[in-house]
């Protein structure tokens, strides 16, 4: 796989997991929020700007005792190679904070695979790669990208917002938010009203952007996410 190839496939997995992730924002206080009781199950189309289908994502979560349980799964056939992601983690149910988070890439024949265990009250972070293990400080509740997803999402459907935070996952990405107005989007063929943020995200190399959509009414479901890499725009897109 070409150099090129394999930087795609990076932005490509890192960026789609974080956008549709979510983004932080103050400590949650809707206990009643409906996913986190009742679980979910959320498909989006992969799409080239033309609107050509490349595959798909599907967000899960499922409520299990205090505990919830998030995954992700990609498939992609991008023109050169197939696309695979498997994203999971855990969270306690009282405040959204992150336990386990695990992801395995596979980019054509290339595999990657690495895993954090968070120990909260030490405010540690464990990494595994392979065979290589390191820690990190973490803050107070620290929380890996799907975990924000319903964290952020919470927070929207009680009327708050966040500027900036910290995600830990393939690496340590520092966020800066920015709202970016209003649209009427069209998904699955009915018009849906969406509240626009900007994304700017800093990693350990150098910053990026996207731009991603939420629904402004009952559970604030992600709608889209427009995701660019040096390859096109694409996007993500609720079914």
């Amino acid at each position: 796989m070409s150099k090129r190839a394999r930087t795609f496939a990076r932005i490509f997995c890192g960026a789609l997991w974080l956008g549709l992730a979510g983004l932080p924002g103050a400590p949650a206080q809707d206990g009643g929020f409906r996913p986190l009781q009742e679980g979910e199950r959320l498909i989006y189309r992969i799409l080239w700007p033309s609107g050509v289908t490349l595959g798909e994502a599907v967000f899960r979560v499922t409520p299990s005792g205090k505990q919830l349980q998030f995954q992700l799964t990609v498939e992609a056939n991008l023109p050169q190679y197939k696309l695979t992601g498997a994203l999971s983690s855990v969270a306690t149910q009282d405040g959204l904070c992150s336990l386990q988070f695990h992801q395995k890439i596979g980019e054509g024949p290339r595999q990657s695979e690495e895993s954090i265990e968070f120990d909260q009250a030490a405010h540690q972070a464990r990494r595994s790669r392979g065979s290589q293990t390191t820690t990190e400080p973490i803050p107070e509740c620290a929380r890996d990208p799907l975990t924000f997803l319903y964290y952020y999402r919470s927070q929207l459907a009680a009327g708050k917002t966040a500027g900036s935070g910290t995600v830990f996952g393939k690496s340590k990405y520092e966020l800066r938010i920015e709202p970016a107005g209003s649209e009427t989007l069209s998904v699955g063929g009915k018009p849906r009203p969406a509240e626009k943020f900007q994304v700017t995200y800093t990693g350990s190399s150098r910053e990026r952007k996207f731009v991603l959509w939420f629904a402004t009414g009952g559970a604030r479901v992600p709608l889209r996410v427009t995701l660019p890499s040096s390859l096109a725009e694409f996007s993500a897109e609720l079914q």
